[in-house]
């Protein structure tokens, strides 16, 4: 006759972030934890790969900025031109490169972007493996991302990261506050390698006068004063 063991639920009173839920389940568990952010491990094969591109596009370790202009859903996507925009402050205000990075969804809405800044201090990363995109991510002197997975994978690399969350898309859906920057932001992470800009990414002029009086926008300036923070 089997041993039925005993199912230890951990209740919780309030909405928790996850990553508080996962560490007081290693607390029942007698686990030690040893921080809220990922690991992400990179082998000395997809470091060459990344030296290797970088090299290819004459850019070195820790002189690049990495946009990532993509977003697994629409209202993730921050306006084309704001990257190109704050792109183009980026080449006019540093000596830094600029690499274009998405999955393999976003390549029409980078090569785009990438048409419209048109300079060589840009290229692009629409080809490359999620591994081969961390190490690459890794060299990076500043991550941008309105997507929440880049941005977890630079806090997991230690790469000052600037995470974008939308509010409200075009259809006047309004994010889950249990999806949003307090619950899937950074947790824990030193503020010397990460920052929040949480609100709209809709074009003010799609929007009645009364509505904008309430709108608070992710501008280009917003993001350029926090890379600047970081560089």
């Amino acid at each position: 006759m089997g041993i039925r063991k005993k199912i230890q639920i951990i209740p919780f009173s309030k909405a928790t972030h996850a990553i508080y839920r996962r560490l007081d389940m290693l607390k029942e568990a007698h686990i030690i934890p040893d921080g809220t952010h990922m690991e992400i491990f990179i082998n000395g094969n997809e470091n060459k790969k990344s030296n290797e591109f970088l090299k290819h596009n004459q850019i070195t370790n820790n002189n690049f900025i990495y946009l990532n202009v993509g977003g697994s859903l629409l209202q993730k996507q921050w306006p084309q031109k704001n990257f190109i925009a704050l792109a183009k402050r980026i080449i006019s205000n540093t000596s830094l490169f600029i690499i274009l990075g998405g999955g393999p969804d976003d390549a029409h809405r980078i090569n785009t972007i990438n048409k419209e800044i048109n300079h060589e201090r840009v290229v692009l990363a629409t080809d490359r493996s999620l591994i081969e995109n961390c190490a690459l991510i890794k060299n990076a002197k500043v991550l941008v991302t309105p997507d929440s997975g880049p941005m977890h994978i630079g806090f997991a690399l230690k790469v000052p990261t600037i995470g974008l969350f939308w509010s409200e898309d075009s259809q006047g859906l309004q994010r889950n506050v249990l999806n949003g920057p307090d619950y899937c932001g950074p947790l824990d992470i030193d503020q010397s390698l990460c920052c929040v800009l949480s609100g709209n990414f809709l074009d003010i002029n799609e929007k009645s006068e009364v509505e904008q009086l309430s709108i608070k926008q992710i501008s280009v300036d917003d993001v350029w004063k926090k890379i600047l923070n970081f560089l």
